[in-house]
């Protein structure tokens, strides 16, 4: 149950961070869009524990916080900081979207003089990501430079942005007509350092291996490759709608103030072109991202969830006979969209069959403290369910085992065991057939270990030591 749960937790996280910008009536329209929009399902479904979920929450809380500290709230600044150093300590993953709330800050930054509050969400930041190094060090010790977990390569940035936030009381107490984009030359000088320090950063995970490499083992990845057709309706619609409502928003804007909203915490509210020009270039970078992967496209979709109870609120607020018209066609639009193209196309992910590994042990019990090749993707499942040791898995730092694991997989089947099998340390082989053909040979003609198992031809080398019910087979390698 924690998938749900996790929805739960993201749909009243995703609420309470927007309930400035709407009415409370319409809240519940960001908890609802969490549970019901596709992008979300994948990674939430009964019986899976999926970090995004939790990656996506503290994203959410750590946006909230700082919408909050707009207001000079030097409080929710610190907040926003212990979030977002939450957010990275869990995966860095969230390093962009942290920044980008953090940024939100910085542009109130020109309109008002709030490098009091910058420096409190600089300080939540490093204090959280400070304590967490010393806590929980990469396996390396506290030298180690790693860019896919926690490492002093984040806390060196922490510190930069209070370094520069500590400069910034300095820029304020002197004033000047250049103040507030001085201001934003010192912050975005402190980041410029930063990559410029671990360059790595900015090439993300794919920067952690050789191009060869890399390109082997992101290709297997599913959640790491593009949508296509109508899976770019069903995953990132939501998305599109976000970018275009905030880009409408600072348009409009730009006009004399509208109708204000009641209720919001921040009471009337100005009129903000660049904020919400701002908030669409940021759901245009996660769309963007949403587009190149299918796994970040809930990165994309909780703009368009959060943004979802903003826009009923802005057409409550104007009125009119035709107001609830108008909300019903923009929740048709967000939230049933989606599903009109997932009924006429079922989406990539949703048809791609999956081979249940809950009751694998029993077969894996002749297997108990040996090698096993499988596909690299079921590993983690495996070494929990069962006493078994695993050739390779979709882990960066076991890229040597999972080139072992790949090549063990591609080499051609003949009289005897290949090479490439005998090399892996590999003493069973478990597999489990199914329509198609693995990402893992998909380049290369038929004829691969992987495909002669999958159609059910056994080589005279392995013996079968047995099946289950979920369709899993286990072959003993004899010499």
């Amino acid at each position: 149950a924690l998938g749900p749960l996790g929805v739960g937790a993201l749909g009243a996280a995703l609420a309470w961070a927007v309930e400035p910008l709407a009415l409370r009536r319409h809240l519940w329209a960001a908890a609802s869009a969490a549970a019901l929009l596709p992008a979300f399902h994948f990674i939430a479904l009964p019986g899976m524990v999926h970090y995004h979920i939790a990656l996506l929450a503290l994203i959410a809380l750590t946006a909230g916080c700082a919408l909050r500290a707009a207001r000079e709230d030097g409080w929710y600044g610190f907040l926003a900081g212990v979030a977002g150093g939450f957010a990275i300590w869990l995966t860095p993953e969230t390093m962009p979207f942290v920044l980008m709330a953090f940024g939100g800050l910085a542009l109130r930054w020109l309109r008002a003089p709030n490098a009091a509050t910058l420096l409190t969400a600089a300080d939540g930041c490093f204090d959280v990501l400070g304590i967490g190094l010393f806590v929980d060090p990469p396996a390396g010790g506290y030298g180690a430079a790693e860019i896919d977990r926690l490492s002093y390569v984040y806390v060196t940035m922490a510190l930069l942005l209070l370094a520069a936030a500590a400069l910034l009381l300095r820029i304020q107490a002197r004033g000047g007509r250049w103040r507030g984009w001085l201001g934003l030359l010192v912050m975005g000088l402190a980041l410029a350092v930063w990559i410029a320090a671990f360059p790595g950063v900015a090439a993300g995970p794919a920067g952690l291996l050789p191009p060869a490499e890399a390109r082997a083992f992101f290709g297997v990845i599913s959640e790491l490759a593009a949508p296509r057709g109508l899976d770019l309706i069903v995953f990132l619609l939501p998305g599109a709608w976000a970018v275009l409502y905030a880009a409408a928003r600072a348009w409009e804007e730009r006009r004399p103030a509208l109708k204000d909203l009641e209720g919001g915490l921040l009471g009337p509210r100005p009129r903000a072109p660049l904020a919400w020009a701002y908030v669409a270039l940021c759901a245009a970078v996660a769309l963007a991202l949403g587009a190149g992967y299918l796994l970040f496209t809930s990165l994309s979709a909780i703009f368009g969830a959060a943004l979802l109870p903003v826009a009923l609120s802005g057409i409550a607020a104007r009125g009119g006979r035709l107001a609830w018209v108008k909300s019903l066609a923009v929740l048709a639009l967000v939230l049933l969209g989606p599903y009109l193209a997932l009924w006429a196309e079922p989406p990539a992910l949703a048809s791609q069959p999956v081979c249940d590994l809950t009751g694998i042990a029993p077969l894996l019990a002749p297997a108990a403290g040996q090698v096993v090749l499988a596909v690299p993707e079921a590993a983690p499942e495996l070494l929990y369910r069962a006493p078994v040791l695993t050739v390779g898995s979709l882990y960066h730092h076991g890229i040597a085992g999972f080139m072992r694991d790949r090549a063990a997989w591609r080499a051609p089947s003949g009289p005897a065991p290949p090479a490439a099998l005998t090399a892996s340390g590999a003493a069973f082989v478990l597999i489990c057939p199914h329509p198609g053909r693995s990402a893992l040979v998909g380049d290369l003609p038929p004829g691969t270990l992987w495909d002669v198992l999958n159609e059910g031809l056994v080589p005279p080398w392995l013996q079968a030591a047995g099946q289950d019910a979920a369709g899993w087979r286990l072959y003993r390698i004899t010499p």
